[in-house]
C-alpha cells in the first residue's frame, strides 16, 4: 500500500553489506551517503529518499512499500547481493528503475556491455563518480512520469544502459551518455554526516568513515583509482572536515565504538592532513573517540607521513604500499615506489618511537617471479618494516587485468574464489560474492603461488606484529636477518610441534581448495545444503591468511614461541665454539620466550583474564630493546642478584578497545580474523609493562623519553 507520500519519488539507496557471519563491510556507507546529500539538495521534497546498509533492512523495506527507483553499490564484495535485491525490487514493482554504481565496472565499451547483458535485473550503471549521474537518472524520471518508455529513450549524462526493449532480441542496444567531469569543488556535494541522512547508521555496529579528498595521482595498473580520470586531487574544505570529526565524536563518543576509518587514498601525503590530525585529537580529549584510525598513507612525502605519526601517535600506524620491490614488475604495472633509503629513514624513525610500519606486496603480478618476489619480500622485512601484508592478485573490473588482451600478453592464468565471509541466504536464496584471482602466468608457477602464500601466511602470522619480534632481535646480532629467519621456520617446519605442523598443512590444503575454474562450478558447488552449511559454520569461505593468523596466535601462540626457541636456539649454537657461550645463549632465549608468553598473554583471546601477569626476568629485557642503536647482546643487560620483577597489563583504553571488538565482530575465528585487519596494529593490543616498583605502565616498544606516554595504572 502507497503512503501519504505517494506523489513523491520513492528513492532507495543501498549500500549492502553480507552479514551471515560478521558484519564483512562494517563502515557508515557514506558513499550512498554523498549521493543521498546531493539529491536532496537538487530535488528536495520531490523525493522521499531512505538509505540501507543491512540486506534485510532493504529487502524488508521494498516488501512493505516498493520504491519506484533503487540505486544499489556495487563493488567486488557485494555485487551480486546488489543484483538480487534489485530483482527482489522488480518483484515488487516492475516499473522500478534499478541502477548500481561503483568501481566494479570495466573501462571498455565492450566490456562494460557484456558486463551490463550478465545483469539482467540492473536497468542503468553510474559510471565514476556517482553524485551528478545518479541525480540525472531522478531528473529522468521525473520528467517521464516514471514511464519507462521515455525514461530510456535517449542517453543520460555520465550513465550506461542496456534499452530495455532490445533485452530479448538479437541485437542488444547498449546506450551511453555523454562523460561527466568530476566535482571540483567537493563542497557542492552537503555533508551526509551534517544533514544527518547518516544518524540510523549510528548503531553501535558500524564504524564511521570520512573522506577528505577524492583522486589519485598515481597510476597503477591494478587499481581503479590509477585511471587518468582519478589524477587531479579535489578537496572537502577544512571547516566541513574538523565539523563532521566533532559532529561524528559527539555521537560516536557515546557508543563506545572506539574506530575512524578513512577513505582517502594517500592520506598523510598532502598538507591539510595535519589539520585534520589535529582535530582527531581534539575529539579524543573532547569526546574519547577515536582511539584507532585506519587509513592508507601515500608512499611520496615521508616528512608529512612522519608529522602525522608524530601527532596521532598510538592510534594509527603507517601504510606503505610498494606491491613489488622489482623495477620491471613496477614497470610493468605503471608504479613508481618510494625509494628503499627513504622507507628505511621512515621505519627506523617510527620505530624508534615505538610505532609500527606496514608495507604491502601483491602476489603474481606481472613480471614477478619467486625469486624477484622473495629478494623484494626480503628488502622490505630487512628495512625495518614492522609488517607486510602479502595480498593475491585480483583481477578486477576497471583495471587492466580485466583486459583479454593484457592477460595475454602475460599468459595469466586465473580462478575463481568467495570473497571472504560474503555470501549468505537473502529471501529465500543462498547469495554469493567470488572473485577472479591471478594464481599463474608465464614468470610464475602455481607451485611457486603455492610457496609464496605459505611464505605470506608464514610472515603474517610470526613477523607481522611483532608477536615474537625478541627472537629477531635477538638473531640479527648473530648476522641471522628476518628473512632469513623466517626461512629457516619454513624448512624445518617438520621439527615443530603436530599442532604447527597441522596449522600449515590445513592452510595449503584450504589455499588449494578455494580455486574454481569457473564461476559456475563454484556456485554449483556451495550452493549445495552440506556444502553451504561449511561455509556458514566458518569452515571454508574465510581469509585464509587472517584466519591462519588468528588460529596461530590465539591457538597455537604458545607453540610458535616454543618453536622460536628451539630453532633460534639450534641455528646460533651451531656458530658457536665456546660451551659457556651456548649455556648463555640458552637462557637469553628462555628470557626472551617468557616474556613473549606474557607480552601476548590473553591477545585477542576473550577466554583468558585481563588481570596482570608477572614474572622475574635475570635479564633487562626492556633496556635491551630500548637500545637498538647499541647491538649488545641481552646477557649484557643483567639485572643485579636475584633478578627484577615485570608486571604485565592492559590499561583501560586497551580494555575498552577490546570490549568494542569483541561485542562488535564476536569471539570465533572468523571473527577474530576481523578484528585483525580493523585495530591500527596488533602490538597496539600488546599488554603494557612495569617494573615491580614503577607506578606507570609502558609501552614494550617505546622507550622513556621525550615521546613517551605513561599509563596510570588500569587496576
Amino acid at each position: 500500500m502507497r503512503n501519504s507520500l505517494s506523489n513523491k519519488l520513492r528513492v532507495y539507496l543501498c549500500d549492502l553489506t553480507y552479514d551471515t557471519i560478521i558484519l564483512v563491510s562494517d563502515t557508515i556507507p557514506i558513499n550512498i551517503g554523498f549521493i543521498g546529500s546531493y539529491m536532496k539538495k537538487i530535488f528536495g521534497e520531490k523525493i522521499d529518499l531512505s538509505l540501507f546498509k543491512y540486506p534485510n533492512d532493504a529487502i524488508q523495506a521494498i516488501k512493505n512499500n516498493p520504491p519506484d527507483m533503487i540505486c544499489l553499490s556495487n563493488y567486488s564484495w557485494n555485487s551480486n547481493l546488489s543484483e538480487h535485491v534489485a530483482s527482489i525490487a522488480k518483484k515488487f514493482n516492475p516499473n522500478v528503475v534499478t541502477t548500481q554504481g561503483g568501481s566494479n565496472f570495466p573501462h571498455e565499451l565492450i566490456l562494460q556491455k557484456e558486463f551490463l547483458l550478465n545483469r539482467l535485473n540492473t536497468d542503468i550503471y553510474t559510471i565514476l563518480e556517482g553524485e551528478k549521474s545518479c541525480s540525472n537518472i531522478v531528473q529522468r524520471v521525473l520528467e517521464s512520469d516514471k514511464d519507462r518508455k521515455k525514461i530510456f529513450e535517449k542517453p543520460i549524462d555520465g550513465c550506461a544502459f542496456i534499452h530495455p526493449d532490445s533485452k530479448k532480441s538479437k541485437e542488444k542496444i547498449f546506450v551511453k551518455g555523454a562523460s561527466l567531469e568530476r566535482i571540483k569543488d567537493l563542497d557542492e556535494v552537503p555533508s551526509p554526516y551534517l544533514t544527518g541522512i547518516l544518524d540510523k547508521f549510528f548503531d553501535g555496529k558500524l564504524t564511521p568513515f570520512i573522506e577528505t579528498n577524492r583522486g589519485c595521482p598515481f597510476t597503477c595498473s591494478f587499481c581503479h583509482t590509477g585511471a587518468d580520470y582519478f589524477h587531479k586531487i579535489n578537496k572537502f574544505s577544512e571547516d566541513r572536515v574538523k565539523e563532521e570529526i566533532e559532529y561524528i565524536g559527539k555521537k560516536t563518543g557515546k557508543l563506545g565504538i572506539t574506530s575512524l576509518h578513512f577513505a582517502d587514498v594517500n592520506f598523510g601525503m598532502y598538507p591539510q592532513d595535519r589539520k585534520t590530525c589535529e582535530f582527531i585529537i581534539k575529539s579524543k580529549k573532547k569526546y574519547g573517540w577515536p582511539l584507532q584510525v585506519m587509513a592508507t598513507t601515500g608512499k611520496n612525502s615521508k616528512a608529512r607521513v612522519i608529522e602525522i605519526t608524530k601527532i596521532l601517535g598510538n592510534m594509527f600506524g603507517v601504510n606503505m604500499s610498494m606491491q613489488s620491490m622489482d623495477e620491471q614488475v613496477l614497470t610493468n604495472i605503471r608504479r613508481s615506489n618510494i625509494k628503499l633509503e627513504h622507507m628505511i629513514e621512515v621505519n627506523n624513525h617510527l620505530r624508534s618511537e615505538g610505532k609500527s610500519t606496514k608495507g604491502e606486496l601483491i602476489m603474481a603480478l606481472p613480471g614477478e617471479t619467486k625469486e624477484t618476489f622473495i629478494r623484494g619480500l626480503n628488502n622490505i622485512l630487512n628495512a625495518n618494516t614492522s609488517s607486510v601484508t602479502i595480498y593475491t592478485l585480483m583481477m578486477l573490473h576497471g583495471t587492466k587485468f580485466k583486459n583479454p588482451q593484457y592477460r595475454d600478453k602475460f599468459r595469466y592464468k586465473c580462478k575463481f574464489r568467495i570473497v571472504p565471509l560474503n555470501f549468505g541466504e537473502y529471501d529465500g536464496q543462498k547469495i554469493m560474492d567470488y572473485e577472479e584471482v591471478g594464481v599463474e602466468h608465464k614468470d610464475l608457477s602455481f607451485e611457486d603461488y603455492l610457496y609464496i602464500r605459505v611464505l605470506a601466511v608464514l610472515v603474517e602470522s610470526l613477523h607481522n606484529g611483532k608477536a615474537f619480534y625478541e627472537f629477531f632481535k635477538f638473531s640479527k646480532k648473530f648476522g641471522i636477518q628476518p628473512a632469513s629467519l623466517l626461512r629457516i621456520l619454513y624448512d624445518n617446519i617438520s621439527d615443530s610441534s603436530k599442532n604447527i605442523q597441522k596449522l600449515i598443512n590445513e592452510f595449503v590444503n584450504e589455499t588449494k581448495n578455494e580455486l574454481w575454474d569457473s564461476e559456475e562450478n563454484l556456485i554449483e558447488y556451495y550452493k549445495k545444503d552440506k556444502n553451504y552449511l561449511k561455509l556458514k559454520n566458518g569452515e571454508v569461505g574465510g581469509n585464509l591468511i587472517f584466519k591462519y593468523k588468528s588460529k596461530s596466535l590465539v591457538e597455537s601462540g604458545l607453540d610458535w614461541i616454543d618453536y622460536f626457541e628451539q630453532q633460534v636456539s639450534k641455528t646460533v649454537i651451531d656458530k658457536q665454539i665456546n660451551i659457556n657461550s651456548a649455556k648463555i645463549i640458552k637462557s637469553e632465549l628462555s628470557e626472551i620466550a617468557n616474556f613473549c608468553r606474557l607480552k601476548i598473554n590473553a591477545l585477542l583471546n576473550a577466554n583468558v583474564e585481563t588481570t596482570p601477569v608477572e614474572n622475574i626476568f635475570n635479564y633487562d629485557i626492556l633496556k635491551w630493546l630500548d637500545d637498538e642503536k647499541e647491538n649488545k647482546r641481552l646477557s649484557e643487560y643483567k639485572f643485579p642478584l636475584g633478578g627484577e620483577k615485570l608486571i604485565f597489563e592492559f590499561t583501560k583504553d586497551q580494555k575498552i578497545i577490546r570490549k568494542d571488538v569483541f561485542k562488535r565482530w564476536g569471539t570465533n575465528i572468523n571473527a577474530i580474523s576481523k578484528i585483525v585487519t580493523r585495530i591500527p596494529s596488533l602490538q597496539s593490543q600488546f599488554r603494557k609493562v612495569r617494573y615491580e616498583n614503577d607506578n606507570y605502565l609502558r609501552d614494550v616498544y617505546k622507550k622513556v623519553g621525550e615521546n613517551f606516554v605513561k599509563y596510570a595504572l588500569s587496576n
